[in-house]
């Protein structure tokens, strides 16, 4: 009897310590990742909202568009996060008040951005308040804008295009789909030269790791 129930112990032992060990590896896995894995790519999609003040005397009215932007960064150990990021944006517009008067009118704004952002991945498990993996990030950026905007009707044309100094605000929380790759859900509030143009952009991106290029 004394013999049976030590080797019960025994295997009982044997099995929690493999069970431990499988739960650090894979507690350690996305770390692992990370550390090994600083250079990233990312594409994003989204919609894009715009809020458009009155200037020089005309008054727009868009319609819900659309977001396209693809970014390289680099990711160091302390969460921040640097990349470069292409982005263009496209609004149609749908009316025009101009002179007491209002316009059915065809037109589109666009823009092409080259922005540098800064990011920092929030350290919430330091914190202790870590949820599901779920990694929230703020952030910002500055750059460079070229935009355009036209807007016609019969009799009545409105064309001009700036390129100037633009920046932007970013926030969202990513979550790893496997070891190399994430999928996030981002925020983005951009201006441009057109000041009285406010984009508000919503969307989804996916983020693919690579390899350290110099391995130690």
């Amino acid at each position: 009897m004394k013999k049976a129930l030590l080797s019960w112990m025994a295997t009982m032992l044997l099995c929690i310590n493999a069970n431990a060990q499988i739960e650090s590896c894979c507690d350690c896995c996305y770390i692992d990742c990370v550390d090994s894995h600083p250079f990233y790519a990312e594409i994003f999609g989204g919609a894009n909202f715009q809020r458009i003040k009155k200037s020089r005397g005309i008054e727009s009215h868009d319609q819900t568009g659309c977001i396209i932007s693809g970014s390289i960064g680099y990711q160091s150990c302390y969460g921040l996060r640097l990349e470069g990021e292409y982005a263009f944006r496209r609004n149609s517009l749908k009316g025009m008040h101009f002179l007491g008067r209002s316009f059915d009118i065809h037109g589109h704004f666009k823009s092409f951005s080259y922005m540098a952002n800064l990011l920092w991945d929030l350290p919430l498990s330091s914190w202790g308040c870590a949820f599901w993996k779920i990694q929230p990030f703020i952030g910002g950026g500055i750059g460079y804008d070229c935009q355009q905007i036209k807007m016609q009707n019969v009799g009545l044309t409105f064309k001009d295009s700036k390129r100037h100094f633009a920046w932007q605000v970013i926030a969202g929380f990513g979550y790893p789909l496997f070891c190399d790759a994430d999928i996030s859900l981002e925020y983005k509030y951009h201006q441009g030269g057109f000041t009285h143009i406010h984009n508000h952009s919503v969307g989804v991106g996916l983020t693919y790791n690579f390899g350290s290029f110099i391995k130690v």
